[in-house]
C-alpha cells in the first residue's frame, strides 16, 4: 500500500516526525501541567498510593509499552529490508504474506490508539482522590475538576476518532481507512494510512505527555 510506504518512508526520516511530535508536545504539555496544577488547587490530587494498587498501575502502563515494542517490530518488518524478506519467506509458508502482515499491523495500531487513550484517562485517575473513578465518565469527571484546564486540553482528546476505533466502526476501503460514527455506517472521514497513522499518534502522544509531567512533578514532591 503506497501510503504506508510513504509512511514507513518517513520513519526513516526521524527527524521529520520528530519534529511534528515535538511541536505538538510543547502544545499539550503546559496544558497538562495547568491542568495538574488547577486539580491540586481544587483538592483532587491523590497524596496516599497504596502499593498494590501502584503496581497494578504500574503493569497496565507495562501493556503499552508492550504493545508499543510490538509495533516498532513490526515497523521493521515492514521496511524493505533483507532481514524482513527472510522473515516474510519463511511466513509465507503458512500463508502469511505482505497484505495480512500489513492488515495486521493496522489493526494493532487501532489497538495501540485505543490503549493509549484509555491509559491515558486510567493514569490520570489514579493520580486523583474525590472523583468519579469511572474511565467512561472521564470528560464529565474532568470538567467538574478543574474547568478551566480542561476547556484547553478537550480539543486534543479525539473521543470521535477512539469512539470510531473501540467500537469497530472503521473499515479499510481502496486502501483508506473510512471511520463511521455510529451504526448508521454514514463516513465522517477517509484517512490514507499516513494521515491515520498521523492521527493516531497524536492520541498516543496525550499519555506519553501525562508521563513525562508525572514523572517531572513527582520528582518536585507535587504529590506529597
Amino acid at each position: 500500500m503506497a501510503s504506508l510506504e510513504n509512511y514507513l518512508r518517513l520513519l526513516e526520516n526521524p527527524e521529520a516526525l520528530g519534529k511534528k511530535e515535538k511541536e505538538l508536545l510543547k502544545e499539550i504539555e503546559p496544558i497538562i501541567h495547568e491542568l495538574l496544577d488547577e486539580l491540586k488547587v481544587n483538592g483532587k490530587i491523590e497524596t496516599v498510593f497504596v502499593p498494590a494498587k501502584k503496581k497494578h498501575m504500574e503493569n497496565i502502563m507495562n501493556n503499552v509499552y508492550q504493545l508499543e515494542k510490538n509495533g516498532n517490530l513490526l515497523t521493521d518488518i515492514l521496511k524493505p529490508s533483507e532481514s524482513s524478506q527472510d522473515f516474510l519467506a519463511v511466513s509465507s509458508k503458512i500463508g502469511f504474506d505482505k497484505s495480512k502482515l500489513t492488515n495486521l499491523y493496522i489493526q494493532l495500531l487501532v489497538l495501540s490508539c485505543v490503549l493509549y487513550t484509555e491509559v491515558f484517562k486510567s493514569f490520570l485517575l489514579y493520580h486523583l482522590r474525590e472523583v468519579n473513578p469511572k474511565v467512561s465518565n472521564f470528560p464529565s469527571t474532568m470538567e467538574k475538576a478543574a474547568p478551566k484546564a480542561w476547556k484547553k486540553l478537550q480539543p486534543y482528546v479525539d473521543n470521535k476518532f477512539r469512539n470510531s476505533l473501540a467500537h469497530g466502526t472503521w473499515a479499510l476501503e481502496n486502501k483508506q481507512v473510512v471511520l463511521f460514527e455510529d451504526a448508521e455506517l454514514i463516513p465522517y472521514d477517509k484517512l490514507n494510512l499516513a494521515e491515520f497513522i498521523i492521527k493516531m499518534k497524536k492520541q498516543n502522544l496525550l499519555y506519553t505527555c501525562l508521563e513525562k509531567v508525572v514523572i517531572e512533578k513527582t520528582k518536585a514532591a507535587f504529590f506529597t
